[in-house]
């Protein structure tokens, strides 16, 4: 094993550089301390709460020097590392071997060469009052010195991740482009054949010359009565027409049979004639053939590629962007992915939270589970709002007293959701997991 020093200036140093291999790593559990009190005549105490104080490190290495003088500068360098009253951040290098196992003889020598360190996922903010240094013997020649040190954390008594700035998303699967205008609309009822409304213009028919294309939409439907046969499907289809008079109907269709229920969306896939297209605009026909005691048809879209992915509006489309937000930015998707195993606290830990609206509104209500914050003033469309947990600003001016003065705690095992009135992007500037 190895320890890894990275003083506050950000130099980083291993004790391995000073000839010392760390056997062991040991670190204690926080400590706890209670606030309670005893009344007169009364049987045990009132428990005001309690709070975690520190947690301890323990490690343990030798090192070896040809000489005293040599022991001597060893150790002045590794006081002067270690005894730092501003104290640093260590991590512990584990240890693992290049191979599992080896028969005895198989090879000789070189064993730490092949050792190789990877970092904890933690470190910890220490200082140590004093390490010592202890004299085990003379082996072949050489001063063998027992290193032993008992860090304590300062600031938090956990173990941290490396801060980051944390940009929050939804898991927003991939949607393609919707090459459709107006294709937000549904046909529904029984024994319809009629065009939905949706346009592709001629620019849009020329882009997609000799491209492989899919187009899908959504289908549901009751059949009780027909078997399957041309006259008792259901789907949506249009027709391109080429400079030599030919024309290429693509279609996505669901044969049905009598019993058969339904619902989801269907697709296909062809390849665009690269020819010359005469239509200046195609339009989406939708049909429903034969009856159907229900059936629903709509949403269509023509995408490029093979793979039909979940419908989307056209970005041409004045409402994308708020269909889009409204979609996979809504509270339902976004949620702050804290893995630490105790709670993180914006006011301890520091944190500060970022949202940037996209929208207007009368006031702000941003929550994280069941946490709000909320601002009683106009938001509009790209202001910039900073929440530390003792400063609100908007577009950098103070904003604490329009505020409930409300600060976020992240919890372990838990969504950890957030909710806001007001679409908008949100950064988290100084994310850490913290572990017991």
């Amino acid at each position: 094993m190895d320890l890894l020093v990275e003083k506050l200036d950000g130099s980083r140093y291993y004790l391995s550089q000073y000839k010392v291999l760390i056997t062991d790593f040991e670190e204690s559990a926080p400590s706890v301390t209670r606030n309670s009190k005893q009344l007169d005549q009364r049987n045990g105490n009132i428990d005001f709460g309690g709070w975690h104080t520190g947690k301890t490190i323990n490690i343990t290495g030798y090192y070896r020097a040809d000489d005293m003088d040599e022991e001597e500068t060893l150790r002045e360098k590794l006081y002067a590392l270690l005894s730092d009253p501003d104290g640093y951040y260590i991590t512990q290098l584990k240890t693992t071997p290049s191979v599992a196992m080896e028969r005895p003889g198989e090879t000789s020598g070189g064993y730490y060469d092949k050792l190789k360190d990877y970092p904890s996922h933690k470190r910890f903010l220490v200082y140590t009052e004093a390490p010592e240094m202890e004299l085990v013997g003379n082996v072949n020649g050489t001063l063998l010195y027992k290193l032993t040190a008992e860090f304590k954390t300062m600031k938090l008594p956990y173990g941290e991740s490396v801060p980051r700035n944390l940009d929050v998303k939804p898991n927003v699967p991939y949607i393609g482009r919707n090459y459709i205008i107006n294709s937000d609309k549904y046909l529904t009822g029984a024994g319809k054949q009629q065009s939905l409304v949706g346009d592709i213009s001629g620019d849009t028919l020329k882009k997609l010359r000799g491209k492989q294309v899919t187009i899908s939409v959504d289908v549901s439907y009751t059949n009780a009565r027909h078997e399957v046969g041309e006259r008792c499907r259901i789907g949506v289809e249009f027709t391109v027409t080429y400079e030599s008079g030919q024309s290429q109907n693509i279609g996505a269709w669901k044969p049905t049979t009598a019993g058969e229920s339904f619902s989801g969306r269907i697709s296909q896939t062809m390849v665009f004639k690269d020819e010359p297209i005469i239509e200046t605009s195609a339009q989406v026909g939708a049909y429903s053939q034969d009856l159907f005691d229900e059936s629903s048809v709509g949403r269509p879209k023509l995408e490029i590629g093979t793979t039909a992915t979940p419908w989307s509006l056209a970005p041409e489309e004045p409402d994308y962007n708020k269909w889009y937000f409204d979609t996979y930015y809504n509270t339902k998707n976004i949620a702050i992915p804290y893995s630490g195993t105790v709670p993180c606290n914006q006011i301890e830990q520091g944190f500060t939270i970022e949202m940037t609206a996209k929208d207007a509104s009368s006031s702000l209500s941003f929550k994280i589970d069941d946490t709000e914050l909320t601002y009683n003033g106009a938001v509009a469309s790209g202001d910039v709002f900073i929440f530390n947990g003792f400063s609100y600003t908007q577009n950098g001016l103070s904003i604490v007293s329009k505020t409930n003065k409300a600060y976020f705690i992240l919890q372990p095992d838990k969504p950890n959701r957030i909710t806001c009135n007001v679409h908008g992007t949100v950064k988290i500037i100084g994310f850490q997991n913290l572990y017991a």
